[in-house]
């Protein structure tokens, strides 16, 4: 039922997600069923924490809109389980043709966070090297080279008066948000970059290969505001991509809010072209610990 609204996957498909759930280490502790009378399984919802305080949840999609309250109802009882248990946002990422199931989420509690555009790009050749070149005042060091402290700071300082996401801020400590970056695909310190402005961090780009080494994921590429309107970010973009010239992954691909309409244009202006689109909805501990308050 969490792979078919009908419920008719057939046992290959099934045996396909048990596989890919034991090699990818997604634990299926939290899933939930609802039965009918009769003890046939209707609905289920998976929810699978992740490090870093989130969780993605997956659920059977309705098959016409009477379906979307119970649905919604399951999907409250499996978000508020791992919700109680420590984890600070339950999320899910939906095909925006998927109305009914949207549907079913705000029934069990969910908000919309934003529209996702998927856009990807090949990585330069050697006779495609990117040209960059900072200003003076500009340095760089890698993961490797600085203090965790710097990585955190440089983190922080990108998220204020962000438009990229902005309701996430000040739903996950940094120090979360950092470890689930780390568990994004496969963490490689050579790879992180800190961006001091005057000495101090301003500017942060994290790039990790994903599984297998497919591809090339920006996980993230944020800006201080002290740093930003001075043409920085495509720089840093350039230099990432540059680094990147001597690797074996041929594809970089990153999400983007499609409100944050700078980064968009920083994107489409450097090669990199839609592959898909995704709609982000969120359930948060902080939001339920409010209604408590309130009540």
């Amino acid at each position: 039922m969490l792979l078919s609204a009908t419920g008719d996957a057939d046992s290959s498909r099934v045996r396909q997600f048990l596989r890919f759930a034991e090699q990818n280490k997604i634990a299926l502790d939290e899933l939930w069923s609802r039965q009918d009378a009769g003890g046939q399984i209707r609905q289920t919802v998976l929810a699978v924490p992740n490090p870093g305080r989130t969780a993605m949840i997956f659920a059977t999609p309705p098959s016409h809109r009477d379906e979307t309250a119970l649905i919604g109802a399951l999907i409250s009882h499996a978000s508020e389980s791992v919700l109680t248990q420590g984890t600070a946002v339950a999320q899910v990422l939906l095909d925006p043709s998927e109305v009914l199931l949207r549907q079913a989420f705000l029934c069990g509690g969910f908000e919309d966070l934003a529209r996702l555009s998927y856009l990807e790009r090949r990585i330069p050749g050697r006779r495609q090297r990117p040209t960059y070149a900072f200003p003076d005042e500009v340095s760089l060091e890698s993961a490797a080279e600085c203090d965790e402290a710097d990585l955190l700071r440089a983190l922080e300082t990108s998220y204020i008066d962000t438009l990229d996401c902005p309701g996430l801020r000040g739903l996950r400590k940094t120090e979360d948000i950092l470890r689930g970056h780390r568990a994004t695909g496969e963490y490689d310190p050579k790879l992180w970059w800190v961006m001091r402005l005057e000495g101090q961090p301003a500017g942060i780009l994290l790039l990790n290969p994903a599984a297998a080494h497919r591809g090339i994921e920006l996980v993230y590429l944020g800006l201080a505001p002290e740093a930003r309107g001075r043409g920085l970010g495509r720089t840093l973009l350039r230099f990432g991509l540059a680094q990147l010239v001597e690797r074996d992954e041929r594809m970089i691909n990153l999400a983007v809010d499609e409100r944050n309409e700078p980064a968009m244009r920083l994107y489409r202006g450097e090669g990199f072209r839609l592959g898909l689109r995704r709609r982000a909805l969120i359930r948060a501990a902080a939001h339920r610990s409010a209604k408590a308050t309130e009540r």
